[in-house]
């Protein structure tokens, strides 16, 4: 299993996901690290452990993972929000690296975020997206402020471009400087090409976008 995900592999994820663990309910939390937790999830006929690791993955996983021995301040929070409610709804926000997870339903309606660009995030939310808690506060600018009881801004995630038409293709082709290669012109033009392989640069060299 890759340990750091491109958006494409969160693409994948997230159809498996649909497919395997909504309509579960959460069994019971654990960490392993200060930035892994483990979800257990089941219902009668079946069980499943989800991954998430901050700023890495989010994966079923079948490998006895190492537990903390005391649960972490983190962990108790998500216990006491999540555990058993039902997994109803798995997005990706946008096009980003940003999925979230949906927990039970109108009032009882609780949110995990995960960020998985640059250094990562976890976040709890309630149903208006209102951060109940936060493994990483910080501020992003003058605006945007990630903390306890703040909003999660959910417009911050990146989101598709129109798909270029054949018209468009041809210009930039034709506006293209000599010797610039095809690939060149057409990535940054083509969305799902395109964060492909600034998921795979940045995996490669550990910058955030």
């Amino acid at each position: 299993m890759k340990t750091t995900f491109t958006t494409v592999d969160l693409l994948a994820v997230v159809a498996e996901l649909k497919q395997r663990v909504v309509g579960l309910r959460v069994a019971q939390i654990y960490d392993v690290d200060s930035k892994t937790y483990l979800i257990k999830l089941q219902k009668p006929e079946q069980k499943c452990v989800l991954l998430l690791e901050s700023g890495s993955r989010v994966h079923t996983t079948e490998y006895e993972w190492p537990k903390s021995p005391a649960p972490s301040g983190f962990s108790m929070k998500l216990r006491k929000h999540l555990r058993n409610k039902r997994l109803e709804e798995v997005q990706q926000l946008g096009v980003d690296r940003v999925l979230d997870l949906k927990f039970g339903s109108q009032e009882a309606e609780h949110h995990i975020i995960v960020e998985l660009y640059d250094r990562g995030n976890i976040v709890l939310t309630d149903s208006t997206y209102t951060i109940l808690n936060i493994l990483r506060p910080r501020k992003e600018g003058e605006e945007v402020r990630l903390a306890v009881h703040e909003k999660y801004p959910l417009d911050r995630a990146r989101q598709a471009r129109p798909t270029p038409s054949m018209e468009d293709l041809r210009a930039a082709l034709s506006a293209a400087k000599e010797n610039t290669t095809i690939k060149k012109v057409l990535i940054p033009m083509l969305e799902l090409i395109n964060l492909a392989f600034t998921g795979i640069s940045e995996s490669l060299n550990g910058h955030p976008y």
